[in-house]
């Protein structure tokens, strides 16, 4: 018995389910994509760069420095630790490189952690540290 209405029935049943089976494919293809673009880390370069960074992870005032680590107060009575080690990038915000002897309390730092990690515990290690200015000036609005 071969009813042409039920051999279409089955062909358009087939391509639906072949055309579901790709967009579920699509799907669970694309969205990691998504989200792996929206949660990508770029930290600042020296002399600039064609990316806007990430947002630093901390900013704030240095307090106290004492080996390789910074005490940078955030606000009134908060302070975070940062290890600064010999893969952190230390510039100041204009561009120029700064070596780790030319942090000095007072100045205003704006802090990217590694990974753009959000500050947690403290120490944590900073991949880089801007310096506003080499004064202990506040850092211009952005």
């Amino acid at each position: 018995m071969n009813n042409p209405l039920i051999a279409v029935l089955k062909a358009v049943a087939a391509n639906a389910l072949q055309a579901t089976a790709i967009a579920t494919a699509l799907m669970l293809i694309t969205i990691p994509g998504i989200a792996l673009a929206t949660t990508q880390c770029v930290l600042p370069v020296a002399d600039g760069g064609d990316i806007p960074p990430s947002p630093p992870s901390v900013t704030g005032k240095i307090v106290e420095i004492h080996d390789h680590q910074l005490t940078v107060e955030i606000r009134k009575g908060v302070v975070h630790r940062t290890i600064v080690n010999d893969g952190t990038g230390l510039w100041t915000v204009f561009g120029g490189g700064i070596e780790e002897t030319d942090l000095k309390v007072g100045q205003h730092v704006l802090i990217w952690l590694q990974d753009c990690r959000h500050a947690e515990k403290t120490p944590q290690v900073a991949a880089v540290v801007q310096v506003c200015s080499l004064a202990a000036e506040a850092c211009a609005e952005r």
